[in-house]
C-alpha cells in the first residue's frame, strides 16, 4: 500500500520533519542547478553575442562589396546638349568620352484605322464569324489568322489583342455624329514591323495613319539604323533613349564621376569603425564582453585591423595604404577621414586606388587565394567566419546544442532529487515510528508507576 509521507511526516515529532526534508533536498539541488544555470546563461550570453558580432560584420562586408570589384569604380555622370531629342543612362561599361549625334529620324510604329460603326456593340458584318488576317513583316511578312467569334466591334478588338502578336487594337470615340467607334491597329516600331490587315469577307478594312520607320542616327561621323528609339549598343555602356530629332549635333559627354566612389569610401570608412566599436565591446573583459575568451574572434579582430591599416594586397606606386588616400587610425584604433586628401587622391591616382581596394579585377571569388585589394581581403575574411562552415556559425550551433544538453540535464536533475526527497521521507517517517514508540512506552511506564501499591500521592 502507498504511504503519503507528506501528511504522515512531522505527526508526531515536535519538529518539523516536512521542512527538514525540504531544506535537505534543496541544499544538494541548488549547487548543481546553479552550476548548470550558469552554464546556459554562458552559452546564451555567446550566442547572442556572436549573433550581434555576424550582423555588423555583415554590414562591413556589405560596404566592402562596394568597392570589391573594379567595375564598382566606372561610375560615370552624362551630359547632354540636347536633352530634348534623346536621353542618356550609363553604366559601369561606360568609357569616359565626348560623342557628337545627330538623330534624322526616329523609330516609328504602324497606325492603321478602321471605317467607324455606331456603338461599340456593332457588329462588324452581319454577325457571323470571320477571320482576320494579319501579315506582319515588310522584307518577309508572316501571314497570322485570327478568328472572330464575337463579331462586334469591341469582340473584334480583343480578339486581336488575344491573339498576342505584337499588334494593339483599341476602341476610339472620335465623337463625330455618326461612325464615330473605330478600331485602332498599333504595331512596333521599326520599319519591319509594318502590317496588312485583312477580313475574310471584306467587311472590316483598315488604312493607315502613319508608317513604321526605323530610327537613323549618326554617331561620331558613322550612320546607324535601329528598329527601336532605346539604343544600347552604339556608345559602349551607354543606353539612348530616342525622342524627336536633333538639331544640328548633339554632344553627349561621359565624364568619371568621382563622387560615387568617394561615397563608398567613406561609408566603408564607417561601417569599419562601427564594426570595431561592437567587436571591442564583445571582447572586452572589463565589461564582461559575451565573447571576452574568444582567442579566435580576437584574432579575426586583429585580421582585420591588419587588412585596413597595412599595405594593400594590391598596392600601387603612388597609393598603397589607406593613409596615403587620407585615411588614417588614430591611438584608439579608430578610423579619421581626411576628406580634401581624400579628393586629391581620387583626382589625381583615380586607376590606383581602384587597385588598392579591388586588385583591379571583377567577381572575385571569397575562397580565391589571390590577392583581393582592401575590399577583397575584407570580403574574404568575414565570409571565411560567417559562412555556413565559418567559426561564428559552426561555434554558435555547437553552443545551441549545449543548451539543450543543458536543458537535458536540469530535467535529470530533476528526477534524481525528485528520488532524493522520496529516501529522506521514507528515513524521516522511520525515525518517526521510533519516536512514537518511544513516547508511548514512556507514557506506558508513567501510567505503571503511578497504580502501584507504594505510590504516595499525598
Amino acid at each position: 500500500m502507498a504511504i503519503d509521507y507528506i501528511n504522515a511526516l512531522g505527526a508526531g515529532a515536535s519538529f518539523d520533519t516536512k521542512k527538514i526534508v525540504e531544506a535537505l533536498v534543496e541544499a544538494e539541488r541548488a549547487p548543481a542547478m546553479a552550476m548548470i544555470e550558469r552554464k546556459m546563461a554562458s552559452a546564451d550570453a555567446e550566442i547572442s553575442g556572436i549573433g550581434s558580432a555576424v550582423s555588423i560584420l555583415n554590414k562591413l562586408k556589405l560596404s566592402a562589396q562596394n568597392l570589391s570589384d573594379a567595375k564598382d569604380f566606372n561610375t560615370f555622370s552624362v551630359s547632354n546638349s540636347q536633352t530634348s531629342a534623346f536621353t542618356a543612362v550609363s553604366n559601369s561599361n561606360a568609357r569616359a568620352g565626348t560623342n557628337s549625334i545627330t538623330v534624322s529620324q526616329i523609330a516609328k510604329e504602324q497606325r492603321s484605322i478602321s471605317g467607324g460603326f455606331n456603338n461599340a456593340s456593332d457588329n462588324v458584318n452581319d454577325g457571323s464569324q470571320f477571320t482576320l488576317s494579319l501579315a506582319i513583316g515588310a522584307s518577309n511578312p508572316a501571314t497570322h489568322t485570327i478568328e472572330i467569334t464575337d463579331t462586334s466591334v469591341e469582340g473584334t478588338a480583343a480578339a486581336i489583342n488575344a491573339a498576342n502578336l505584337g499588334i494593339r487594337a483599341e476602341v476610339i470615340n472620335t465623337g463625330a455624329a455618326s461612325g464615330n467607334y473605330q478600331i485602332q491597329l498599333i504595331g512596333e516600331t521599326g520599319a519591319e514591323e509594318a502590317f496588312t490587315a485583312t477580313a475574310s469577307d471584306g467587311s472590316l478594312t483598315f488604312s493607315n495613319l502613319q508608317t513604321a520607320t526605323d530610327a537613323n542616327l549618326n554617331v561620331n561621323g558613322v550612320d546607324f539604323t535601329r528598329g527601336s528609339n532605346a539604343i544600347d549598343d552604339i556608345v559602349t555602356g551607354v543606353t539612348l533613349n530616342l525622342l524627336n530629332t536633333t538639331t544640328g549635333s548633339a554632344t553627349l559627354g561621359i565624364n568619371q564621376n568621382n563622387q560615387f566612389a568617394k561615397a563608398n569610401i567613406v561609408d566603408f570608412v564607417t561601417s569599419y569603425n562601427e564594426a570595431k566599436t561592437e567587436m571591442s565591446a564583445l571582447t572586452s573583459s572589463e565589461v564582461d564582453g559575451p565573447l571576452a575568451g574568444d582567442s579566435i574572434f580576437r584574432s579575426l579582430e586583429r585580421n582585420l585591423r591588419s587588412a585596413m591599416v597595412d599595405t594593400s594586397s594590391t598596392p600601387g606606386t603612388n597609393i598603397r595604404t589607406l593613409s596615403d588616400m587620407g585615411i588614417s587610425i588614430n591611438r584608439y584604433g579608430v578610423l579619421e577621414l581626411d576628406e580634401q586628401k581624400l579628393d586629391q587622391a581620387l583626382t589625381n591616382n583615380y586607376s590606383e586606388i581602384v587597385k588598392v581596394f579591388s586588385a583591379d579585377t571583377d567577381d572575385q571569388s571569397t575562397t580565391s587565394t589571390n590577392p583581393a585589394g582592401i575590399a577583397g581581403d575584407i570580403e574574404k575574411l568575414i565570409t571565411e567566419v560567417t559562412g555556413s562552415q565559418g567559426y561564428l556559425t559552426t561555434q554558435k550551433t555547437s553552443l545551441e546544442e549545449n543548451n539543450t544538453k543543458y536543458d537535458e540535464e536540469l530535467s535529470e536533475l530533476e528526477e534524481r532529487m525528485a528520488k532524493v526527497e522520496e529516501r529522506y521521507n521514507k528515513q524521516f517517517l522511520a525515525m518517526q515510528k521510533v519516536i512514537d514508540e518511544m513516547n508511548n512506552t514512556r507514557e506506558s511506564l508513567i501510567s505503571s508507576l503511578e497504580y502501584l501499591p507504594f505510590t504516595n500521592k499525598d
